[in-house]
């Protein structure tokens, strides 16, 4: 006999093991998440879900709406927890009701500003070559929201014992680099300050990207 498979596939959104929340009431349903299972109040969370064996089916929850697009989107209310049921009917006639849950936190979380790929560690700094950092590229990174993209368009650049530097674009100017060389090894460079353009689902307004701090190896 075939099963029914509902998949709700949020693709962009980062998990840990602790997060989860298992529904043990559905037997008929498995949820795939990837790299996600928690979603966020205050932004849009797009759903994508597939269903196997069914006549027909309908995905009602609080705050579940579907977009121009025809896409499901998930804007979670108040609490600590929201559900999405999915009503089935199966080929043969029969109904079948599942519910699945999801851990809410609040608010998107600030974006990690990077140097060439690279998010700087919690608590402390990154370490580069001298030689990589000559035309080294700025960037925003949204560990939970794959999906945005983002071009930067200005950063803070401070060297200690200088004046902060204002750069335009995302790469280190050759003007920047030249500052950057005069550095001891023990010194820490701050980037901060980030300024991005972003594309992608409307989160409205995002907080800025964290600052990057790291010293140079000559």
């Amino acid at each position: 006999m075939k099963k029914i498979i509902v998949l709700l596939l949020l693709p962009f959104l980062g998990f840990t093991q602790n997060d989860t929340i298992k529904d043990v009431k559905s037997k008929l349903s498995v949820i795939g998440l990837d790299r996600m299972n928690v979603v966020y109040r205050g932004v849009p969370n797009p759903i994508s879900i597939a269903v196997n064996d069914a006549k027909s089916y309908k995905i009602t929850g609080n705050g579940v709406s579907q977009n121009e697009e025809g896409k499901y989107v998930l804007r979670p209310g108040p609490g600590t927890e929201t559900k999405v049921i999915v009503e089935i009917e199966k080929l043969d006639g029969s109904k079948v009701i599942e519910e699945h849950r999801f851990r809410i936190k609040a608010g998107l979380p600030a974006p990690d500003g990077t140097i060439n790929n690279i998010a700087c560690p919690f608590n402390d700094g990154l370490i580069f070559n001298i030689v990589e950092i000559e035309n080294a590229e700025i960037g925003v990174y949204f560990k939970d929201f794959l999906m945005m993209e983002s071009i930067v368009k200005q950063f803070n650049l401070k060297v200690q014992g200088y004046p902060t530097m204002t750069i335009t674009g995302n790469k280190i100017t050759p003007e920047a680099f030249e500052l950057i060389k005069k550095v001891r090894k023990k010194d820490f460079i701050i980037i901060s300050n980030i300024k991005a353009n972003y594309f992608g689902p409307d989160f409205g307004c995002i907080k800025n990207p964290s600052t990057i701090v790291f010293r140079v190896i000559k």
